[in-house]
């Protein structure tokens, strides 16, 4: 089964994250590259809950982990 490094892609950019990548996660638990939470301007986006490295929010979100 592929990890979630493989799998999880932002929703404004399409781009797969990296282990580095800064990330924004709001408040209904969405990753979003934080260049692009701070640069969108389509409509109004939800509060962010936590920010820092991609492999930070993995490391300290059960939701990540696998079973």
């Amino acid at each position: 089964m592929p990890s979630i490094y493989e799998r999880l892609r932002c929703p404004i950019c399409a781009r797969k994250f990296k282990r580095q990548d800064k990330v924004v996660l709001d408040m209904i638990n969405t990753v979003i590259h934080q260049e692009c939470y701070h640069t969108y301007t389509e409509k109004p986006l939800l509060p962010i809950k936590d920010e820092g490295s991609f492999r930070k929010m993995v490391a300290t979100y059960e939701f990540f982990w696998d079973d």
